[in-house]
């Protein structure tokens, strides 16, 4: 931009006047003063943009994109922001059926509200991890189970054949009508006569109805009558 001529700046600025100045020293002031502000540098001020608004968005996107852990705005205290996890639905339960029965029992009540079918009898032969059990009882049965004389159990769990017992099973293969005892050895009840004993002390029941804290780690031993109680009971 060209500096004005000095003559414009005559027209506005204020004449000196007289101040007891030697002739002619007034003039060469003012000249003076109208050539320093005409040569004065011109600079063109910037326009002020407030940078404050602009940094808290790019704050706020650099956060969001960064996780989504918090959100600032202003001088507002950041609000955390759910995490990915917690938008996602909930983990189903598992269904009811023998794989939520394949657990441990603390009561004889608990193990016949979950058999399917609850027998008395023994082990007559075992072929290829299958044992024929042959019935001698039927203590109770579910409403669509066959009355059977002999039945297919997983054979992993049974020793020598001919040993008098009280079982209580799940259906594991529908297909081949194979049982299984419910909770493992947890569903197997030794015979001496009319005692039955629960075949392992460390999986086994604790009371009839109700869990009895100093059973634990021992036999329960009880009678075959009220195996059969228990087993009226839920009919």
């Amino acid at each position: 931009m060209s500096a004005p001529d000095p003559a414009e700046w005559a027209q506005i600025a204020p004449h000196p006047g007289d101040h007891d100045l030697p002739a002619g020293r007034h003039e060469l002031h003012r000249t003076r003063l109208l050539t320093a502000i005409a040569q004065r540098p011109r600079t063109r001020r910037r326009a002020f943009v407030p940078l404050r608004p602009a940094l808290a968005a790019a704050a706020l996107v650099v956060v969001a994109a960064g996780g989504g852990l918090a959100v600032r705005s202003g001088d507002a205290p950041p609000v955390a922001l759910p995490s990915p996890e917690a938008s996602r639905p909930a983990a189903r339960q598992a269904p009811p059926g023998t794989a939520a029965k394949n657990r441990g029992y603390g009561t004889v009540r608990q193990l016949t509200d979950a058999a399917e079918l609850v027998v008395r009898g023994e082990v007559t032969s075992v072929t290829d991890g299958r044992a024929v059990y042959r019935v001698a009882e039927v203590l109770y049965r579910a409403p669509d189970a066959p009355v059977p004389t002999e039945i297919s159990v997983a054979a992993e769990l049974f020793g020598t054949t001919g040993r008098p017992t009280v079982l209580y099973l799940g259906l594991a293969d529908p297909g081949a009508r194979l049982y299984r005892p419910l909770g493992g050895e947890f569903g197997i009840f030794d015979l001496a006569g009319e005692t039955a004993t629960s075949r392992s002390p460390g999986m086994s029941v604790t009371g009839l109805r109700a869990e009895d804290a100093a059973g634990a780690g021992r036999a329960f031993v009880t009678t075959v009558a009220e195996l059969r109680q228990l087993a009226r009971e839920r009919r």
